[in-house]
């Protein structure tokens, strides 16, 4: 079987490399002013067949929330289909969201995620061509409240940050360890994921995702026939500490590595806590500099590297996706949770140590079949280091996860061959908003658009 790939929002499909987005946020006022926003965005929801080769000056892509489903007035029948953790606000405990990263200070304190129904995402070739998209969704926006979440009062946008493709305000390349999806049900090569991750309605014994069709409910075939085609986006807006990480690769990169030079050591302290030289390369592959000929490659595993000296066991990347290495009995079930990630730094670059209070950080978005299975997973994952066998310190945690989790461990374990170093860990990422969207089938859209649901 092949998808219908006219019916699946781009987004879910494809890396569109645009050099601007602009994420606007919604509250549905009463069901005609939701709806009449809807019809507007459903012909111009870019849809995973239309080419892109050449680009089309913008594109636009549309998710929905519980609350925004339940605004839309859909029939409380067809929703209860959809999971628990969807149909739940998203939750700190799981997620790591501890003191400044708790929801009580999201969307700088201007509206809670609740009153988040509706997100078009935008993406332009140009600033031009993003500010006219930008203005014929809020002209069809009206009788809607838009939801400005910034300090200055402003949508959120994201871009290129420099000249390296995919670079982050940390100073790493991005958007390498991407999941090979099989699109179709043709045999899984040995790297490939089911698409069934990743897209509703198309649930088997083996793969499991909701909502799901019943002969004997006919409600449950409803709310089948209103998730199938989309997937689950759970939207991250996270501010990024660059001063202070910057500060903190100078003071315990020579610490760390008193046998290198400062510059040297504050590199290769920072491959540690990524598992990948910031141009990418990955630490198994290539320990001790980075190479251009590797700074792209994904076909690796720890099994040559089980005490952790090449890529320390809680690296980011090898919490993520500890690939061949060995996971308890727990962890196993389900394997290796995959997702697709979307995203790009907002904010302007700052290489120096000193805090401008300028915003930056990262917008991502992370879409899976099952939150609970995939999302939540990886986030329990980086919150506790506990899933393998091969955690020397089972409260050890991602470097890159909320310093202020109960119980966890500050200490980030770098094993060498002449002994374990250990460095004090800082709250560098703080979590600024999170919320669950429905990306639906482009069909899906215009039944909502036409109140077919309710």
């Amino acid at each position: 079987m092949s998808l219908d790939l006219t019916d699946i929002q781009g987004l879910i499909h494809h890396v569109y490399g645009y050099p601007i987005t602009r994420h606007l946020l919604f509250s549905i006022s009463n069901p005609p002013a939701g709806m009449r926003l809807l019809k507007f965005l459903a012909p111009l929801t870019t849809h995973a067949a239309v080419p892109l080769d050449p680009k089309p000056e913008s594109l636009l892509n549309v998710g929905i929330t519980y609350s925004g489903l339940q605004a839309l007035e859909v029939n409380p029948q067809f929703l209860k289909g959809f999971p628990l953790e969807f149909r739940s606000e998203p939750d700190p405990l799981t997620m790591g969201d501890f003191g400044s990263s708790d929801p009580v200070n999201w969307w700088n304190g201007k509206f809670t995620t609740r009153q988040v129904h509706l997100v078009v995402h935008l993406y332009g070739q140009s600033p031009e061509a993003l500010d006219e998209v930008t203005a014929a969704v809020r002209a069809a926006a009206d009788g809607n409240r838009e939801l400005l979440p910034t300090k200055a009062g402003e949508a959120i946008e994201a871009g290129r940050l420099g000249d390296i493709p995919g670079e982050l305000h940390f100073g790493y390349r991005d958007g390498i360890s991407q999941p090979t999806v099989r699109w179709d049900d043709a045999p899984l090569q040995p790297t490939e994921v089911n698409y069934r991750h990743f897209i509703l309605g198309y649930s088997t014994n083996e793969i499991q995702s909701a909502p799901m069709a019943f002969a004997s409910d006919p409600d449950s075939r409803r709310a089948a026939e209103l998730g199938r085609n989309g997937t689950y986006s759970v939207f991250r807006w996270l501010y990024q500490d660059v001063a202070l990480f910057n500060r903190f690769l100078i003071s315990e990169g020579p610490n760390a590595f008193p046998d290198l030079s400062p510059t040297d050591a504050e590199e290769l302290l920072a491959a540690k806590l990524m598992g990948r030289w910031r141009d990418g390369t990955p630490l198994v592959m290539s320990p001790n500099a980075p190479n251009q000929d590797l700074n792209t490659r994904n076909d690796f595993g720890y099994a040559n590297d089980t005490k952790g000296r090449q890529c320390p066991f809680s690296a980011h990347i090898r919490v993520s996706n500890p690939r061949d290495q060995e996971l308890d009995v727990i962890s196993q079930m389900g394997g290796v949770p995959r997702v697709i990630r979307r995203g790009a730094p907002y904010g302007p670059k700052l290489t120096g140590t000193v805090d401008d209070q300028v915003e930056r950080g990262l917008v991502g978005m992370f879409l899976c079949a099952s939150i609970l299975r995939q999302f939540y997973k990886l986030t329990g994952w980086m919150k506790a280091n506990n899933f393998s066998p091969a955690f020397p310190n089972q409260h050890s945690q991602d470097p890159l996860a909320n310093r202020l989790t109960p119980d966890a461990s500050s200490e980030f374990l770098i094993p060498t061959a002449t002994g374990n170093r250990t460095v004090t860990l800082r709250d560098f990422v703080t979590t600024k908003g999170t919320a669950f969207f429905l990306l639906p089938g482009v069909r899906t859209l215009q039944k909502l658009a036409d109140g077919q649901y309710q």
